[in-house]
């Protein structure tokens, strides 16, 4: 049995996302508790049909964070383990440049004080999406120089979450999806409508209605202040409007869909002169069609479903645990492993 962690970014200091201190510790306990694998590893046992002797733990990181480089890469290195970085290639800076690493740092060529300290997740994304914003992200560069520890994989280009139906959820008013500007084709502000929201490659991308949206800015400020606005305006929206979401067209979206697949791992291909045959599906989802279009490109899927990898697995539907950024719940999901008949 084979458990896939599934990381993201390390953070400089203590704070929302996991510390590059915490992510230290649990190497060092993986490395004594299980054999640690390369991705390519457990898939030639799950292609076989068979599982290791032993159980064993697979590392893959997804998007392309800065601190990838930073911090996971030196620490991956000290420990002798490789993972997996699933790339969403919008996010990659096309530049050979490389910032310092905690390597520079253990041999004193810059202080700590000098090493990247980036954003959480919810920022680092926020500041692309609607600023176009890459500073937090990887460069072509330091992929490249990471290519002795990492395997790479497919991420998608865009990796963003649009409205996937017209049942309204409530309203904005300061709180939401990072995604939430490209369904609005601007920064969200108050009394934009809330959908749900779902990964743009299973799902036509929604936008709101240009008037809808030009009605709600006429609205005065006072009108935000009373205590029944969300309500009001509810049914301001309907009475005026049959339907508040503009709707990609379906063969736009088939086109889309296969531009997203086809140009991330060809960008991937190119950057680092190495062959892309494993994805993991943005935010985990995905759906028959999806499926069936990596099939086309790809040997192997993740996904984010908290299970173990199997003899029987589904190569297009493996699994991942997220892993949290605190200990406890981090040692819980190794002692349930250990636990696991």
């Amino acid at each position: 049995m084979i458990l896939i962690l599934l990381y993201h970014k390390l953070m400089k200091y203590p704070s929302s996302d996991l510390w590059w201190k915490t992510f230290d510790l649990q190497l060092s306990i993986l490395k004594k508790t299980y054999r640690v694998l390369s991705l390519e590893e457990a898939l030639e046992y799950l292609h076989r049909g068979v599982m290791p002797d032993r159980k064993c733990v697979v590392i893959t990181f997804d998007d392309g964070y800065a601190d990838n480089y930073v911090y996971a890469y030196p620490l991956l290195k000290k420990h002798g383990l490789r993972a997996t970085l699933f790339v969403a290639t919008s996010r990659i800076q096309p530049t050979e440049s490389k910032r310092k690493t905690l390597l520079d740092y253990w041999e004193g060529r810059v202080s700590f004080r000098e090493l990247f300290s980036g954003d959480n997740m919810f920022m680092a994304n926020k500041k692309f999406v609607e600023d176009g914003q890459k500073e937090q992200f990887l460069t072509v560069g330091e992929l490249r120089a990471m290519r002795d520890v990492f395997e790479f994989g497919w991420h998608s280009v865009s990796h963003v979450k649009t409205f996937s139906e017209e049942r309204l959820l409530g309203f904005f008013t300061g709180k939401g999806h990072w995604s939430l500007a490209l369904s609005y084709g601007e920064k969200p502000r108050k009394g934009f409508p809330l959908f749900p929201l779902s990964s743009n490659l299973v799902t036509r991308e929604g936008r709101l209605k240009r008037e809808v949206k030009e009605m709600i800015k006429s609205l005065p400020e006072k009108f935000f202040q009373r205590r029944d606005w969300e309500s009001l305006l509810r049914r301001e929206l309907y009475s005026h409007f049959s339907s508040l979401i503009e709707w990609e067209e379906e063969e736009s979206f088939e086109r889309r869909k296969v531009h997203e697949v086809e140009k991330a791992i060809e960008d991937l291909s190119g950057w680092l002169d190495t062959v892309i045959s494993v994805g993991a599906y943005p935010f985990g989802e995905y759906n028959q069609q999806l499926v069936a279009l990596c099939k086309k490109y790809l040997k192997a899927a993740l996904t984010t479903e908290k299970a173990y990898v199997k003899e029987d697995t589904d190569m297009y539907r493996i699994p991942r645990v997220t892993v949290p950024r605190d200990m406890w719940s981090f040692m819980g999901i190794l002692i349930k492993f250990l636990r696991a008949p």
